[in-house]
Order: structure tokens, then C-alpha cells, then sequence
């Protein structure tokens, strides 16, 4: 595979148009708005691409048609804790093209502001809470968490990148970050929104608010192409992309070992429990998969199956950070657990040493 430069991106971009047109963020990366990475299995006239952009990878081209070293070059350049989007005609030449054979497709849905249709008005904040623009003067304020956003900026080009195209709103309680939406990229007429609530802040109707602000503020810059994308199982991202006006697009798989949700709640425990099982087998060849092992047996209340996994990680000299597994929203119910704060310890000191 060759490794294309920025001004190269053209050669790729007739393989790309498909994943382009239903994901932003390659089109933010073809057109330079983005960073990210290009390959093309040969530079004239090629017929497998692979674009990367954060953890974040796209295949696209013809599976049939891939040399036996564009096939090798392939399992190289896609690690196997990608996050991979694929062209439907690759699902079953996958195991040929990725070093991970126990990832699993799960599917998507993508969200967008139909044509002429305007954002639905949506109630106020509660008292107490107040919307604020993420912009020069919100990331120069004394907030407790300003992370939260500066976070998301950092997958831009640069914070000035983000503050001369980027959209965002957040809503703040005594100068602390509770709920936000911001775009993840922009290019041309098209960005695509990310939203998030703090634990404790959620069903009070705050990210519905920053997201109608944002949404607001796309079309004012004439932004009219907006995008929402979230896991099918994530009824809260959902209901909030459907309240401020938006319809689906489409639905679509992305394959992955990291659990198919954001929420607890998202899966049923039935489901969970196929996970855990899963991840847990899995991580006998990738160790890091007992993370989301772990994670998956905490939702379903299996704590000693959870603890087993994390402990297994800590022994196995996993790189992994303490932070990690306390900030894990899958494993919020063990935060008191006096096991599961001695092995969070034990990491911490391991990275220390």
C-alpha cells in the first residue's frame, strides 16, 4: 500500500466517494479539513483504499481485486483495536484484510436535517443551568472540566481550526461542563454533531438544548448538511437527534471488539452476557479485550466475573491507564467496589513505575 500525500488524495477519492457521502469525516479528511491518513494499493488507477483519521478507519475499493501484498499490507496498516467502517462488498474479506478476528459488526444510524425542514423549538434550561457558546472566552474561563470540550477540539487541526469552522454549545452548573454538542468536523456545507451529558446531569433535557443550539448556528453559516451519527442501540442519542428535528439518513455497520453502546441501558442483559462471553474468549489472543469484557460482565451485575478480567489485565502488565477503567461508563457500578479500587491502585502504581 502507498501512503498518499495530502495533495494526492484525488487519486483516492472515486474509491472514497461512498463512505464520503455517509460519513463527513472522510470527506473532512479528502478535503484537507481534517487530519488523516490515505493509502491506495497502487498509485494509478487503484482499486482498494484505506483512510484513517484518529481510531477511526475506512475500506473501500474492491476486495476481489486485492494482491496477495496489498492483502498483507493491509493486516499492517489496520491495528486491531480499529474501529472500522467498510463497503458492504468487504464483509465477508475481512479476516483476510484485519488482524482481528473478533470484531463484530454492529449496526449505525445516521441522522440529517431534511431538505427544508427547520430545527423544532425546544424548551428552555432549568434554573440554575446556563448555555454558553464553546469559543474563545468559555476556554479561557475558569471551568472545573473545561476538558470535556478541549478534549474534541484536539481531533482537529488546530484549537484556531475549531474555533474559525467548529460549532459548539455547552451548558454549564456552577462552572462545570454538563452537557455539550459540538460538531467533530466540518468541510464545505457539511459537519456532523457529537453530543454528551455528564452522569447525574442526563434526562433533564440538556443536550437537547446545546444540540438545538448548534444546529441553529450550522444553518446560520450556511451549514445546511447536518449529520448525526450514533450506535443503534443508543435510544438517548436517538430521541434527542429526532426532538431537535432531524430524520434518518440511513443504517449501516461498523465492526469493532469495544461494546456496541455508550450508555447503561443501552443493551439488554441477554446481549451483555453474548458480549462478555465473547470479549472474554477473545482476550486469550488480545489481552485488552478483557477492558470491555470486564465492562460488559458489570452491566449484567456479574462483578466477580468484572473483577476477574480487570484484575487479569492489571497482572498482565496491561499499558493501559488507571483513568481508563474509573472513567469507563460500563464499569461506573463497581466505582465503590473496594476490589475494584485496589486494582485501579495497582494500575496507576504500574504506570508510575
Amino acid at each position: 500500500m502507498h501512503e498518499l500525500e495530502q495533495k494526492a488524495y484525488t487519486v483516492a477519492q472515486p474509491l472514497l466517494n461512498t463512505l464520503s457521502a455517509q460519513h463527513v469525516e472522510v470527506a473532512a479528511v479528502l478535503a484537507g479539513c481534517l487530519d488523516g491518513e490515505i493509502w491506495v494499493d497502487r498509485m494509478t488507477e487503484p482499486t482498494v483504499a484505506l483512510l484513517a483519521s484518529g481510531e477511526t478507519y475506512y475500506l473501500a475499493g474492491s476486495p476481489e481485486l486485492a494482491s496477495p501484498k496489498c492483502v498483507a499490507a493491509l493486516r499492517r496498516e489496520i491495528p486491531a483495536w480499529a474501529y472500522l467502517f467498510a463497503q458492504d462488498h468487504w464483509a465477508g474479506h475481512l479476516s483476510r484484510v484485519w488482524s482481528n478476528p473478533y470484531a463484530r459488526p454492529h449496526p449505525r444510524v445516521r441522522f440529517g436535517l431534511a431538505e427544508g425542514r427547520v430545527p423544532v423549538a425546544v424548551a428552555g434550561l432549568p434554573d440554575g443551568f446556563e448555555l454558553a457558546r464553546i469559543d474563545r472566552t468559555l476556554l479561557s474561563a475558569a471551568v472545573v472540566n473545561l476538558d470535556v470540550v478541549t478534549d474534541g477540539i484536539d481531533s482537529w487541526p488546530s484549537t484556531e481550526d475549531f474555533l474559525d469552522k467548529g460549532v459548539g454549545f455547552c451548558v454549564l452548573h456552577q462552572q462545570r461542563i454538563v452537557s455539550h454538542c459540538m460538531s467533530d468536523s466540518v468541510t464545505g456545507s457539511r459537519c456532523e454533531l457529537g453530543v454528551g451529558t455528564e452522569p447525574g446531569f442526563r434526562r433533564l433535557g440538556l443536550a437537547k438544548v446545546a444540540a438545538a443550539a448548534a444546529l441553529t448556528e450550522c444553518l446560520e453559516r450556511g451549514i445546511v448538511g447536518v449529520e448525526w451519527h450514533s450506535h443503534a442501540s443508543n435510544r438517548g442519542s436517538i430521541a434527542i437527534a429526532k426532538a431537535i428535528g432531524l430524520v434518518e439518513n440511513d443504517r449501516h455497520f461498523a465492526y469493532s471488539g469495544n461494546l456496541p453502546a455508550e450508555n447503561v441501558g443501552d443493551l439488554d442483559p441477554e446481549t451483555c452476557r453474548d458480549w462478555a462471553t465473547h470479549l472474554e474468549a477473545a482476550s486469550a489472543h488480545i489481552g485488552w479485550y478483557r477492558f470491555h469484557a470486564a465492562g460488559a460482565w458489570a452491566l449484567i451485575g456479574e462483578r466477580e466475573r468484572a473483577l476477574a478480567n480487570i484484575g487479569k489485565l492489571v497482572e498482565d502488565g496491561w499499558d493501559g491507564q488507571a483513568e481508563w477503567l474509573e472513567g469507563h461508563w460500563a464499569l461506573a457500578t463497581m466505582a465503590d467496589d473496594p476490589q475494584f479500587e485496589t486494582l485501579v491502585a495497582r494500575q496507576r502504581q504500574a504506570q508510575a513505575d
